[in-house]
C-alpha cells in the first residue's frame, strides 16, 4: 500500500488494469478501470497528482508523485512490497487454445465448476436451509458472484484481509470465519459493517471485548458466532461444556457494539472414529450436536438465530438435520484428490487440474515436469494425521503416474510399470489440496471445450492478515 501524507490511501490490484482508492477511515470512494497501455494520469486527493503505470501485460505498479518528493514509489498490492518494476510474462489469454497456455497453469474445467456449483446450492436449498460459499479455496470474487447469482446467501472468507477483497467486490454478506486477534482486524472488520452485513467467529473474551470497542468506535454492529470445537482440535469452545458456551453467550449478549447471532462449527473427518462412519453420518452427528447446543441455549434464554456447520466432506449431511439454519463449504466449487480419497466427489467431478511439461526423462521410471513447491500445494499432513491416498503430491489424470517429490521448480513424476512420457510433453495432475494450491497462483485459466474463456486473478491469494 502507499499512504500519501495529505491524500489517499491507494490499492492498486494486481494483473488488472483496476485501481481503488480508500480513505483514510479505509472505506472504499472510487473504483477505476485503466485503458490502454502507457501511464495514466489520475488527480487524487489534495496533495497533487498520482501515476498509476499500467505496464504491457496488465500488471501495474503505483507511482506517487508528491508535493516535493524526490521521485516515484511502487508498490504491489498483493504483498505490500514497494517494486521498482513489474516484469513482464507469458500469461493465458481469452480463446487461446488449452493447448497453447505456458506451463505450469492452474486450469478450471467450466462445465465441472458450473455442475459442482448448481449441485451444491441445489441440494442445500431443497432442505430448507441457506448456503454460504467459503471463498478461502477460489479467492476469486468472479466465482463468488456466479455463487451469489444461484442463490447464496452470502460468502464466507478466512481472515479480514481476504473478506476486503471480496467487500471491495461488492459482496455485502460476510462471515469472517475466524477467531480474529489484533487491533488492526478488529477496525478492518469494523470498517466493513458500514454497508455490509459483517459477522465473524470468536472463541475468547480478548477477542469479543477487543471487537466491541473497534464496533463502537466505528459506530457498528458487528455480528459474532461462538465457534465450536466439534472434534477438529484447533480453535473453539468445546461441544462438551455447555456452562462455558452458555456464560461466554451472555458476555456477547452484553458487550456494546457486537450481537450474539449464535454458534458454528466446522469439524471434517479427520480422526478415526470418524473416519469410520459415512460423510453424511459424520454430516449429521456434526449438526445434530450444535443443534441439541442451541436448544439448551434457548431454554436459558439466550437466543440463537444462527446455527451453521459443514464443509465440503460433510455438509450434504448437515444440510439434513433439522434445526441448522446455514451450510457452509469451500472446495467443493474445485474439488481435489483429498475429497476424492474422503468420498466427497468423484475424480469426473474435480474442476481443477494443474497443467505441466515435462522437461526432463533421465531416471527410469521417473520425469520431472516444471511444476514445483510454487505450484503444488505440498501440505499432505494439514490435520496433523495420516491422509487418505498414499503419499502423493498430486495425482495424474490422462496416464497412471503421481506426482511424489517436489522442489520450488521440480515435480518428480514416479510413472506407473509400462508408462513412459517424452520431454516436451504437457501432462495434467489433480492436486492434493487445492485451495492451497490456487494460493500460489495469480490467475485461474478458465476453459470450456478445450479453449480459454476467461481468466481470472486470484485476487486473494497471499492475504493472510
Amino acid at each position: 500500500m502507499a499512504f500519501k501524507q495529505n491524500g489517499w490511501l491507494f490499492v492498486a490490484v494486481f494483473g488488472q488494469r483496476e485501481v481503488s482508492v480508500f480513505d483514510r477511515e479505509g472505506t472504499v470512494v472510487e473504483r477505476m478501470q485503466l485503458l490502454g497501455k502507457g501511464p495514466t494520469n489520475l488527480a487524487l486527493g489534495s496533495a497533487g497528482q498520482q501515476r498509476i503505470y499500467v505496464g504491457e501485460n496488465g500488471h501495474g505498479r503505483i507511482e506517487i508523485y508528491d508535493a516535493g518528493a524526490d521521485g516515484p514509489r511502487s508498490t504491489d498490492r498483493r504483498s505490500g512490497m514497494t517494486q521498482e518494476q513489474t516484469g513482464s510474462a507469458p500469461r493465458a489469454e481469452v480463446g487461446m487454445a488449452l493447448d497453447d497456455v505456458p506451463t505450469p497453469a492452474l486450469v478450471i474445467d467450466l462445465d465441472r465448476m458450473d455442475r459442482n456449483l448448481a449441485s451444491w446450492q441445489s441440494f442445500v436449498q431443497s432442505h430448507g436451509k441457506r448456503f454460504r460459499p467459503h471463498i478461502k479455496t477460489h479467492k476469486t470474487p468472479e466465482i463468488a458472484r456466479l455463487q451469489e447469482s444461484l442463490g447464496a446467501c452470502g460468502i464466507a472468507a478466512a481472515k479480514p484481509s481476504e473478506a476486503e477483497v471480496f467487500y471491495d467486490a461488492g459482496c455485502r454478506d460476510i462471515v469472517v470465519a475466524y477467531p480474529s486477534v489484533g487491533a488492526d482486524k478488529w477496525a478492518r472488520i469494523a470498517r466493513m459493517a458500514r454497508d455490509a452485513q459483517v459477522a465473524t467467529n470468536v472463541d475468547s473474551e480478548h477477542q469479543a471485548r477487543g471487537l466491541s470497542a473497534a464496533a463502537s468506535d466505528a459506530g457498528v454492529t458487528v455480528g459474532t458466532q461462538i465457534e465450536i470445537d466439534t472434534g477438529m482440535n484447533r480453535v473453539g469452545l468445546a461441544s462438551t461444556g455447555y456452562a462455558e458456551i452458555a456464560a461466554f453467550a451472555k458476555v456477547l449478549q452484553s458487550l456494546p457494539g457486537i450481537r450474539f447471532e449464535g454458534i458454528t462449527t466446522h469439524r471434517g473427518k479427520f480422526d478415526e472414529r470418524l473416519a469410520k462412519m459415512t460423510n453424511d453420518e459424520a454430516g449429521r452427528e456434526e449438526g445434530q450436536i450444535l443443534v441439541d447446543l442451541a436448544e439448551r441455549l434457548r431454554a436459558d434464554g439466550i437466543p440463537v438465530a444462527e446455527v451453521t456447520a459443514g464443509g465440503t466432506i460433510t455438509g450434504r449431511g448437515v444440510a439434513s438435520v433439522d434445526g441448522i439454519t446455514e451450510v457452509r463449504a469451500g472446495t467443493y466449487v474445485f474439488y481435489d484428490a483429498m475429497q476424492v480419497a474422503f468420498g466427497a466427489a468423484k475424480p469426473d467431478e474435480v474442476a481443477c487440474s494443474i497443467v505441466a511439461t515435462v522437461v526432463s526423462t533421465r531416471r527410469s521410471g521417473w520425469a520431472t515436469v516444471d511444476a514445483g513447491s510454487k505450484t503444488f500445494s505440498g501440505d499432505r499432513a494439514i490435520v496433523g494425521i495420516a491422509m487418505p491416498g498414499g503419499n502423493a503430491v498430486a495425482a495424474g489424470i490422462d496416464i497412471d503416474a503421481s506426482v511424489m517429490r517436489i522442489t520450488e521448480e521440480h515435480g518428480m513424476v514416479a510413472l506407473d510399470d509400462g508408462v513412459s512420457v517424452d520431454v516436451g510433453q504437457r501432462l495434467r495432475f489433480t492436486p492434493f489440496h487445492v485451495c492451497t494450491a490456487v494460493n500460489l497462483s495469480n490467475e485461474l485459466v478458465a476453459v470450456r471445450n478445450g479453449i480459454v474463456e476467461q481468466v481470472w486473478p486470484v485476487r486473494a491469494r497471499g492475504f493472510r492478515t
